[in-house]
């Protein structure tokens, strides 16, 4: 986050009860940022190898990851999504669950982890899970962020 952003935030929310402007805040990113972008890769129960979905450009706000099954794996040993350094940055094995039946009438079951991370640096989002006893399972994982607009 630049200081621009960190005084208009303070400018406009220091002096305000929290407990009033948290939504005010998630809707004002659009004055401070442009269009989402997203990060999307396809994964596989076999692909269990570190992967990397992007990078997530310096003074970005991660807005939330969706983690979608089309195939539901049959066992997971793990699942993170995260950067160098700190692999479930944005999401643990706890928060997506891979395996289990997807929805009775549903052709993918969809997970939305809404996490906001601001990124300082360029960031590259890494993936990795392992197949442990799995022999199925497939699916997408999205990212979605905004990059702050320059401007003074």
């Amino acid at each position: 986050m630049t200081e621009r952003t960190l005084a208009w935030l303070l400018d406009n929310f220091l002096k305000r009860d929290p407990y009033d402007w948290i939504e005010d805040l998630l809707d004002s990113v659009a004055s401070l940022t442009g269009a989402p972008q997203l990060l999307l890769a396809t994964i596989a129960y076999d692909d269990g190898a570190e992967t990397s979905l992007g990078t997530v450009p310096a003074n970005s706000v991660i807005q939330a990851v969706y983690v979608a099954r089309t195939t539901a794996w049959d066992a997971l040993t793990t699942f993170e999504i995260g950067k160098a350094g700190d692999t479930d940055w944005l999401v643990t094995t706890a928060e997506a669950n891979l395996d289990g039946a997807i929805p009775a009438g549903e052709s993918q079951d969809v997970e939305v982890i809404a996490d906001s991370k601001a990124v300082d640096a360029a960031t590259e989002i890494l993936i990795s899970y392992t197949a442990g006893a799995a022999s199925q399972g497939a699916g997408y994982v999205a990212v979605v962020f905004h990059e702050e607009v320059a401007g003074g």
